[in-house]
């Protein structure tokens, strides 16, 4: 990953130092810890803050979303699923691809930073050497810490890119992971899920965290319904009232289902919403469940929608 590293970083020194860009969208290591999160690079003299390791997990799309309007070019580094995430805003017309210079970076899968921490406590370093994991200088498997959506992702290797970084990877097109439930019958089904809802807070981490749940406004989300001390009696009435004000199994079920069907060949299958979620719920299968209803019923595959794209250049691979 070193080697990665002084690549990705050599390139975004040079978009810079060219003005070939005005600003990258990048990860950093945080100061007290391994983990990784995103930063905005403006100038080749900030590219050294630049990290790539397995906890290189958060998905650019939404910051890119939020802050390409303030640049001309802006850069960003993306894995598979990051790349999914831009190209599916870039086709809802939420971002220009000619205003976008996509870093891609075939990806193995990044580490499940909740396994790490159960055990190993706080880490400091964590790296790939080779097929395993060095995690503080300890070598570990790495299939023991993999995030288990990576064993599942179609697309390791990014499909939109300018530069392509890193050996092209197979993606995984089965639905194993979901076999367990698919499996139960459908009382078992019912069961399964309202305790796993019944754990739900409903704290709307996963929506905040999803790079395509972007509307203002969300009807499973009162909190961010536009009522305010100047809205009439009748404006605060009008406003559909889906879910109860008590977080219930019930009622977690209803967003959770209303929020999963607004992805329907959307989902760009990063995973956030599962890292997100502090109760730890597997949304994902959610997620899983629907792409695969998507594809069977209606054969439809989001890597097959096109817009034009700039050339491609594939380097180390």
């Amino acid at each position: 990953m070193n080697e990665m590293l002084d690549e990705v970083r050599r390139i975004c020194r040079e978009l810079l130092e060219k003005r070939e860009v005005d600003a990258i969208v990048a990860w950093r290591k945080k100061d007290s810890e391994a983990r990784e999160v995103l930063t905005v690079i403006e100038s080749p003299e900030e590219v050294e803050r630049i990290s790539l390791s397995p906890l290189s997990t958060a998905n650019p799309a939404r910051l890119v979303m939020e802050i390409a309007k303030n640049y001309n070019k802006l850069g960003v580094l993306a894995k598979g699923c990051d790349a999914m995430a831009i190209r599916q805003l870039i086709l809802e017309e939420k971002l220009d691809r000619n205003s976008l210079y996509i870093i891609g970076i075939s990806c193995p899968g990044v580490a499940d930073y909740r396994k790490l921490r159960g055990d190993f406590g706080v880490v400091s370093v964590v790296e790939m050497r080779g097929d395993n994991l060095l995690v503080d200088g300890r070598e570990v498997n790495f299939r023991d810490y993999i995030f288990e959506n990576c064993l599942y992702c179609p697309h390791p290797t990014p499909i939109e890119y300018d530069i392509l970084l890193g050996e092209r990877r197979e993606g995984h097109r089965g639905f194993e992971d979901i076999d367990d439930i698919e499996s139960m019958s459908e009382e078992e089904r019912w069961e399964y899920w309202m305790k796993e809802f019944e754990l739900c807070i409903r704290c709307h981490a996963c929506r905040s965290v999803c790079p395509i749940c972007y509307c203002t406004e969300c009807i499973v989300d009162p909190t961010n319904l536009a009522v305010s001390p100047m809205s009439t009696a009748e404006e605060k009435a009008a406003y559909p009232k889906i879910l109860g004000r008590q977080v219930s199994a019930k009622d977690n079920l209803v967003y959770h289902i209303i929020r999963v069907l607004h992805h329907a060949g959307r989902c760009a299958g990063c995973g956030e919403c599962e890292r997100a979620c502090p109760m730890e719920l597997p949304l994902r299968k959610l997620e899983r469940k629907l792409e695969k209803v998507v594809r069977e019923y209606f054969g439809f595959n989001p890597e097959e929608e096109t817009i034009p794209f700039p050339s491609k250049l594939d380097i180390m691979g």
